[in-house]
Protein backbone atom coordinates (compact mmCIF):
# COMPACT_ATOMS: atom_id res chain seq x y z
CA UNK A 1 0.00 0.00 0.00
CA UNK A 2 2.77 2.27 0.72
CA UNK A 3 4.87 1.38 -2.49
CA UNK A 4 2.15 2.87 -5.05
CA UNK A 5 1.18 6.25 -3.16
CA UNK A 6 4.90 6.72 -2.87
CA UNK A 7 5.37 6.16 -6.51
CA UNK A 8 2.44 7.91 -7.41
CA UNK A 9 3.76 11.37 -4.93
CA UNK A 10 7.49 10.98 -6.71
CA UNK A 11 5.96 10.80 -10.09
CA UNK A 12 3.98 14.01 -9.29
CA UNK A 13 6.63 16.11 -7.91
CA UNK A 14 8.88 15.31 -10.70
CA UNK A 15 6.05 15.71 -13.54
CA UNK A 16 6.44 19.37 -14.52
CA UNK A 17 4.30 21.39 -17.10
CA UNK A 18 5.10 24.51 -18.87
CA UNK A 19 2.71 26.71 -18.69
CA UNK A 20 4.02 29.44 -21.37
CA UNK A 21 3.81 31.98 -18.89
CA UNK A 22 8.28 32.21 -18.74
CA UNK A 23 9.88 33.63 -15.03
CA UNK A 24 7.91 36.03 -13.00
CA UNK A 25 10.67 38.43 -12.07
CA UNK A 26 13.34 39.53 -14.59
CA UNK A 27 17.06 39.54 -14.41
CA UNK A 28 18.61 42.65 -13.67
CA UNK A 29 20.15 43.34 -17.09
CA UNK A 30 16.62 43.44 -17.84
CA UNK A 31 15.61 45.54 -15.09
CA UNK A 32 18.22 48.08 -15.93
CA UNK A 33 17.19 48.20 -19.67
CA UNK A 34 14.00 48.84 -18.98
CA UNK A 35 15.09 51.82 -16.28
CA UNK A 36 17.58 53.20 -19.05
CA UNK A 37 15.06 52.98 -22.07
CA UNK A 38 12.49 54.99 -19.19
CA UNK A 39 15.34 57.86 -18.24
CA UNK A 40 16.12 58.22 -22.03
CA UNK A 41 12.67 58.83 -23.04
CA UNK A 42 12.46 61.60 -20.24
CA UNK A 43 8.79 62.55 -20.86
CA UNK A 44 6.61 59.74 -19.92
CA UNK A 45 6.12 58.71 -15.87
CA UNK A 46 4.30 56.98 -13.75
CA UNK A 47 3.92 57.99 -9.94
CA UNK A 48 2.73 54.11 -8.82
CA UNK A 49 2.17 55.72 -5.11
CA UNK A 50 4.17 56.17 -1.53
CA UNK A 51 4.15 54.08 1.82
CA UNK A 52 4.66 56.21 4.75
CA UNK A 53 6.42 54.26 7.77
CA UNK A 54 8.74 54.38 10.53
CA UNK A 55 11.59 54.10 8.68
CA UNK A 56 10.75 57.00 6.19
CA UNK A 57 8.95 57.41 3.07
CA UNK A 58 9.30 54.61 -0.10
CA UNK A 59 7.69 56.00 -3.33
CA UNK A 60 7.64 53.96 -6.56
CA UNK A 61 7.93 55.44 -9.89
CA UNK A 62 7.53 53.34 -12.86
CA UNK A 63 7.18 50.40 -10.98
CA UNK A 64 11.13 50.68 -9.11
CA UNK A 65 11.76 52.50 -5.81
CA UNK A 66 13.09 56.05 -5.50
CA UNK A 67 13.19 58.17 -2.50
CA UNK A 68 12.30 61.40 -4.34
CA UNK A 69 8.80 62.02 -5.88
CA UNK A 70 8.40 62.96 -9.32
CA UNK A 71 8.24 66.93 -10.12
CA UNK A 72 4.45 68.44 -10.36
CA UNK A 73 3.04 64.40 -10.49
CA UNK A 74 0.77 62.69 -6.93
CA UNK A 75 0.29 59.31 -6.40
CA UNK A 76 -1.57 57.56 -8.75
CA UNK A 77 -0.93 60.29 -11.86
CA UNK A 78 1.43 59.93 -14.53
CA UNK A 79 2.85 62.33 -17.38
CA UNK A 80 1.95 61.28 -21.20
CA UNK A 81 4.17 63.83 -23.73
CA UNK A 82 4.65 66.58 -20.50
CA UNK A 83 1.02 66.43 -19.70
CA UNK A 84 -0.45 65.30 -16.27
CA UNK A 85 -2.87 62.26 -16.69
CA UNK A 86 -5.64 60.93 -13.80
CA UNK A 87 -5.47 56.95 -13.71
CA UNK A 88 -9.26 57.31 -15.33
CA UNK A 89 -7.87 59.67 -18.06
CA UNK A 90 -6.74 57.94 -21.65
CA UNK A 91 -3.41 58.53 -23.66
CA UNK A 92 -5.50 59.02 -26.80
CA UNK A 93 -6.60 62.47 -26.98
Amino acid sequence: MKAPGLALLLLALCAQADDGWGTLFTSPAERGGRSQASVAGGANERFDGEVRGPHGVSRWVDGEWRSSPPAGLRPGQRRVDGKVREVYDTDAR
